[in-house]
This record gives structure tokens, C-alpha cells and sequence, in this order.
């Protein structure tokens, strides 16, 4: 059997969205791809690493020193029950952790673990942004507060600073409410599903070779 594990985070997206965000979108693409190819979606890890939101109220993190023996525990035991286990992760800050973790078990047990990282796979131009919010709408989140246009900082920051040193809101990019919509996130999704899915059969051919 082939489980898929949504890796999320809880974590400030904006004064317009909710701190699930990551986890949500992890989730829905998850089950859209087990759709595809006969997979048990496993319930989604929300409190990853966030160390770089830590300044903003909407979240919660631990630190990837913390996060990584728990999670390796956590995979250990999926790939015991499964045989196999693909990890979807949501949240870019926790990739590292979750690659880290994967290479080293694949390492000991053979190919057991496929890490696939949504963001890298589809480039979102921000964070909490136009292209994430349209995202988020489209797995059919909702707003919990009002859009402002907006523009904060740079995506390419992340991972050299806390967020809150260039954004004073939480978004980094741009947030321009007259383009987001559904109809633009669902391409991004649907983008999403196919690569993943083509990263699966190969995959899975590893396996049996």
C-alpha cells in the first residue's frame, strides 16, 4: 500500500488568511493525487518549523531540532504499516527537515520515502500573497479577513531573515485582490498534481527494479 503525508505548517499568512493555510493546501493536493493513483492519505502534520513567523501572533513552531527525531519516528512507523510513503509538504521552511529525514532513511531501508515539495514544483511568486491566497481559495479555503493591496518584501528573503524584519504584515511579495481568484490558483494546483504524480511512477518503478 502507498500512504501520502500532508506536512503543513501553523504558521501568520497575512491579515487575510488563516495559519492552516500550508496544511490545508498540503492536504487537498494529497488527496487530489491519491485520487489519481489509488493512495491512503494519512491525517496532516500542522505544528512544523516556523522559526521564521515566530514574531507574528497567528504562530506556532518548533524548532526543526525538535521536529526532525519526532517526524523521523512518525515516517518509521507510516513506512512500517505502508510500505511505502510519500510526503507532501506545504511549508518550505520545514523542506529541509523533511528531506534531511528522508534521504537518511531511504539510505537504511531502501527506497521507502519520496519528499516532494509543492512550492518547488510550481514557483508561487509570494507568501500569503496573490498566487497563495489564489491557491488557498481554489482547495476551497476562505478569507478570514479583508484583502488590501499590498506589497512587502521579497520572496527570495526567505530562509535569510525573520520574516518581520521585511514585512510588516506577513505577506512577502505582492497581495493585488483584483487578480486572485480561484480560477488562477486551480491551474497552479492542477500543475501540482500532475508533476507529483509523474514523481510517484517513477517512484514506484524504483521500487520494483
Amino acid at each position: 500500500m502507498l500512504c501520502i503525508l500532508p506536512v503543513g505548517s501553523y504558521e501568520q499568512h497575512g491579515p487575510h488568511l488563516p495559519p492552516t493555510v500550508d496544511a490545508e493546501i498540503a492536504y487537498y493536493i494529497a488527496n487530489k493525487t491519491a485520487e489519481r493513483i489509488g493512495a491512503r492519505v494519512l491525517p496532516p502534520i500542522f505544528y512544523t518549523c516556523s522559526e521564521e513567523h515566530r514574531d507574528f501572533q497567528n504562530t506556532i513552531s518548533v524548532r526543526c531540532t525538535s521536529f526532525i527525531p519526532y517526524f523521523e519516528e512518525v515516517v518509521r512507523s507510516a513506512v512500517e504499516k505502508c510500505g511505502a510513503l510519500v510526503v507532501i509538504v506545504g511549508h518550505g521552511g520545514v523542506w529541509d527537515a523533511v528531506k534531511l529525514v528522508s534521504e537518511q532513511l531511504n539510505y537504511e531501508l531502501g527506497p521507502s520515502v519520496l519528499p516532494v515539495n509543492i512550492w518547488a514544483l510550481i514557483s508561487p511568486r509570494d507568501h500569503a500573497g496573490t498566487d497563495e491566497t489564489s491557491i488557498y481559495l481554489a482547495v476551497g479555503g476562505s478569507l478570514t479577513g479583508q484583502m488590501v493591496e499590498i506589497c512587502e518584501g521579497d520572496i527570495s528573503l526567505f530562509g535569510k531573515s525573520r520574516v518581520s524584519r521585511f514585512s510588516k504584515t506577513g505577506i512577502v511579495g505582492c497581495l493585488k485582490p483584483a487578480e486572485v481568484s480561484p480560477e488562477r490558483g486551480r491551474k497552479m494546483v492542477e500543475v501540482a498534481v500532475e508533476k507529483i504524480v509523474e514523481r510517484i511512477e517513477k517512484f514506484m518503478t524504483l521500487r520494483t527494479s
